[in-house]
């Protein structure tokens, strides 16, 4: 019976190892399980971060008693602890990647100097069982033996198999800390560019752009140059012309100019080199350097690159794919847009699609729910934007999405039209918004790829029946929720996902609002918090959660003359801003 009952907590430990991605959360759990089937009664957890073995960090210590106190928290996660205070026996089963076990520490030459802490503690023996991970070890699980407590064979080969799980458990973690801040770091680099991008629409300033951008990409590659540069080349496929010739430190052009030559007679469209051997003109070495190459026609050629002291990875290389190909559309933009103000003409065209972006948007009538109805604000700038709201009524339930095509112009307005057909189509087939989100990415990530866009999106499920809304965000702001008493309800949970179209096989998390003490949900896109007065202020987020508590009492009529009055009084030379649509979901107040 009790080996059957570490078989079932073994089962159970694999569950919890394999359905987590993050070790700290689990670990006092694993712990407790598998002290509950074998003999010893107290055991911790330590781990060596970054391969550095002068500290082991105690991380688990649940279940000692005087251990904390000696060695109190002072790190996030436990106690930072000098690895030479550990006997002898542990540093050989660190160093040799072995199981050690101690039945007496007292009688036992290599465990000098941990008596008093045995003492203390109450502990006789102590097994150490190292978390080794690609051949080197990582951390280790120590089990405390109390008198009269003995381990045997089949508790060895338990806790052996517990202690496998939990070095996966970190390396699950390891990887997904890496995913996560390279995530991050694509995202802050993102919303650089974007931001930058707009200033090419209102300032028509391209060099303040292109110098943007190479600190976007100092940052975001860990670089000590880099460099964006357009040339076009004569029949003979020499550099005839330098379109665009950008250098960051800019008193640093001169020295990395023939790498830059170099690069740019390359036949690779992007490379990472590190072997830290290229001559530099002042007679020093171009230790590592990448890029990534867009051929515009057969003439015309657009690289970035960066040039650094440490190595660069195959992380480094996608995050200069994504950005250089942001660089280049917006390049490609700022050309076209050029193009645009010589042939006014061009703006029937655009009347032509905003039409079509309004029979669209047209489709998505107004919602009657029960108690709850869903109705949306939309005001289309100048140019034709990527704004987009449905909604669909399938009974028990509605689905809906709230997106953001970044961009402008007819590729926005295509992928308009592919977002609304492709999620028209999923909601049929897939059973959670995160689902919806994952299919919608993958479905559609190949045009939005080609095209080089990405859209930011919000898809959430209201249940008619038991007054929850389930919601996942693709990199979108965060709806504004009131509560029955006028108060804003915070229901971020920091975790938002990828924008959709940016990596072909993004995941995402949901969040579950509860409705029954809930009065109205916003979803918006940037283009309201964006709009500017006369001073240049913002809309901003907080005027919005103003707006929406002032006017939480009013019926749906009231409250798109208020949102349609308050915009028009706030926002100064609305036609070159962007595209403004507000959703709301509220309880239903009859006129």
């Amino acid at each position: 019976m009790e080996n059957i009952k570490k078989m079932k907590d073994l089962v159970e430990i694999s569950k919890i190892v394999t359905g987590s991605d993050n070790f700290y959360e689990i670990k006092d759990i694993v712990i407790n399980k598998m002290l509950s089937v074998v003999h010893p009664t107290k055991a911790c957890v330590n781990l060596f971060y970054g391969d550095d073995y002068s500290y082991a960090h105690l991380v688990c210590s649940a279940t000692l008693d005087y251990i904390p106190t000696l060695f109190p928290q002072n790190e996030e996660y436990g106690s930072k602890i000098d690895f030479d205070l550990y006997p002898k026996y542990i540093h050989e089963a660190v160093r040799e990647k072995k199981q050690v076990i101690v039945e007496n520490i007292f009688e036992y030459e290599g465990a000098k100097g941990e008596e008093m802490m045995a003492l203390n503690e109450k502990y006789v023996g102590r097994a150490v069982f190292p978390f080794v991970l690609e051949n080197r070890t990582i951390g280790f699980m120590s089990c405390y033996i109390m008198k009269g407590e003995k381990l045997e064979q089949d508790d060895i080969d338990f806790i052996s198999q517990v202690a496998s799980l939990l070095t996966l458990s970190i390396s699950i973690t390891e990887k997904n800390d890496g995913i996560n801040k390279l995530v991050d770091k694509l995202r802050s680099s993102m919303n650089n560019i974007n931001k930058a991008s707009m200033e090419i629409y209102s300032t028509k300033n391209l060099d303040y752009y292109l110098n943007k951008m190479t600190s976007v990409l100092l940052e975001s590659l860990n670089s000590e140059f880099t460099f964006i540069r357009m040339i076009k080349k004569d029949s003979e496929d020499n550099i005839e012309e330098n379109v665009i010739d950008v250098v960051r430190p800019n008193s640093e052009k001169a020295e990395f100019s023939s790498l830059v030559t170099h690069i740019l007679n390359s036949k690779k469209n992007v490379e990472v080199n590190n072997n830290g051997n290229f001559s530099m003109i002042d007679g020093g070495v171009a230790k590592c350097y990448l890029y990534k190459k867009f051929i515009i026609d057969s003439k015309t050629e657009l690289v970035v690159g960066c040039i650094g002291s440490a190595e660069y990875s195959n992380d480094d290389r996608k995050t200069i794919s994504i950005l250089a190909r942001q660089i280049y559309l917006n390049i490609q933009t700022y050309e076209h847009m050029k193009i645009e103000e010589k042939h006014k003409d061009i703006e029937n065209e655009l009347s032509i699609l905003k039409k079509q972006q309004k029979l669209i948007m047209d489709c998505c009538s107004d919602g009657n729910f029960g108690n709850k109805e869903m109705y949306f604000y939309q005001e289309s700038a100048k140019v034709v934007g990527g704004d987009f709201y449905n909604a669909i009524d399938l009974g028990d339930k509605v689905v809906f999405i709230v997106a953001d095509v970044m961009g402008h112009g007819v590729a926005s307005n295509y992928i308009v039209a592919l977002l609304k057909g492709a999620f028209n189509i999923l909601i049929r087939y897939s059973a959670s918004p995160k689902e919806i989100l994952r299919n919608l990415n993958q479905y559609i990530y190949k045009e939005f790829d080609e095209i080089g866009m990405y859209a930011t999106a919000i898809v959430g499920i209201f249940d008619k029946y038991n007054e929850k809304m389930t919601i996942s965000n693709a990199g979108h702001y965060y709806p504004i929720v009131i509560d029955k008493k006028g108060r804003s309800v915070d229901i971020s949970d920091g975790k938002q996902g990828l924008p959709v179209g940016v990596l072909e096989n993004s995941s995402y998390n949901e969040i579950e609002i509860n409705l029954n003490d809930k009065d109205s949900i916003c979803f918006f896109t940037d283009g309201i918090l964006e709009m500017k007065n006369d001073l240049g202020e913002e809309f901003g987020l907080e005027r919005l959660e103003r707006f929406l508590i002032k006017n939480i009492n009013k019926n749906k009529e009231n409250v798109i003359r208020k949102i349609k009055a308050d915009i028009q009084n706030f926002g100064s030379n609305r036609e070159k801003q962007d595209d403004i649509l507000v959703v709301f979901f509220k309880n239903k107040i009859e006129n």
